[in-house]
């Protein structure tokens, strides 16, 4: 599927703060309003009893009595908050709309509903907008197994698995992190997601890549090479068998034609990879890979250090040095395309961070 990635990161240059900009009338301007909110240069006229409802945060600051010689707007206090105007555009829209476009939202809709929901404690647009990302990544297998291979509440649209693992992080949803850091390296080269997504995002894809491809070789695929699994005791044509196992052997070795996929650490067992080999073969193969892709379920977190399950912090290189010893770990022993990746990126986040 096609997901392009335009790029999510901040810029090195700002616009001058020192020059205010004009004020704007948002579009959710209601005639019945009695409170103005204030997102950045845009304005809001809104029903403070809808914000209330909704968040106890505002709730009690709507409580308190508006100071005198406060400038107000059509008779309405102003209320100012430090968030997004298109956020707050966003957000409104879905309280003043709730009928409309519940079955699935676009991206930039359910991440106002997260940032916002968790800010001010909107317990409704908080828990709608997580209940659409753990659906889409849950974090239980048999979950996963039944789910469709596309978005069914969120809509697909360009970048919008990088947008989601950058907004993960932010908002420390940590479980659904795992499969949507695997969405993005099954796509998207190292180099193709540092363009868009946090710096520190990317280091951490790139070790998890290394240990995913790792897992891939040393458990998962590890049937393809070696006899402990093919030939099996009972197998009748061995010669075949072993043939075919070595024909498939470039899921490990990456050779040119093939290259490494990271769908083997946690996908069910190839529909390709049927009647290739004798029946007593074939069942062994499959209980084997079935009990590593359960073990490879289970570490995901740890692969890409979640804090919420695997009590890991997330890199942060902020030097030259750490990032050499990080990367000197990884690539002791046999180097790999992946490893030299790593280094490359290591030392851009430094430049980029310095």
């Amino acid at each position: 599927m096609s997901d392009a990635l335009p790029s999510t990161k901040r810029r090195g240059t700002e616009p001058d703060s020192s020059v205010p900009l004009p004020l704007v009338r948002s579009k959710i301007w209601k005639p019945y309003g009695d409170i103005i909110l204030q997102a950045e240069s845009t304005q809001f006229r809104v029903n403070r009893d809808l914000l209330a409802g909704q968040s106890p945060v505002f709730r009690d600051m709507l409580s308190f009595p508006q100071p005198p010689n406060e400038p107000t707007i059509e008779g309405c206090p102003i209320v100012h908050v430090s968030d997004t105007a298109k956020d707050w555009e966003l957000f409104l829209e879905v309280l003043y709309n709730p009928f409309q476009s519940t079955v699935s939202r676009p991206y930039a809709v359910v991440a106002s509903m997260l940032r916002l929901g968790r800010k001010y404690d909107m317990r409704a647009p908080k828990d709608d907008a997580l209940r659409r990302i753990r659906a889409e990544f849950p974090n239980v297998l048999e979950a996963y197994d039944s789910c469709d291979n596309e978005l069914t509440t969120i809509d697909h649209e360009d970048g919008v698995y990088s947008h989601l693992l950058n907004l993960l992080y932010e908002c420390g949803v940590y479980s659904a992190i795992p499969m949507v850091g695997m969405a993005c390296l099954s796509q998207f080269s190292l180099e193709t997601l540092a363009v868009t997504v946090e710096r520190d995002t990317v280091v951490t894809l790139a070790f998890a890549l290394e240990r995913i491809l790792e897992f891939q070789r040393e458990k998962s695929l590890s049937w393809l090479h070696g006899d402990a699994v093919i030939p099996d005791e009972a197998c009748k044509f061995p010669k075949s068998c072993i043939k075919q196992q070595l024909e498939l052997n470039h899921l490990i070795t990456g050779r040119e034609k093939y290259p490494f996929h990271t769908s083997y650490t946690i996908e069910q067992w190839e529909d390709e990879w049927e009647g290739e080999f004798c029946d007593m073969c074939e069942t062994a193969a499959k209980e084997f890979y079935a009990a590593r892709r359960r073990e490879g379920w289970d570490l995901l977190p740890t692969f890409f250090r979640a804090p919420e399950v695997g009590g890991f912090e997330r890199p942060r290189l902020v030097f030259l040095m750490p990032a050499i010893e990080i990367v000197s770990v990884i690539c002791r022993g046999r180097p790999s395309p992946q490893r030299f990746t790593l280094l490359l990126l290591s030392c851009w986040n430094w430049y980029r961070v310095t």
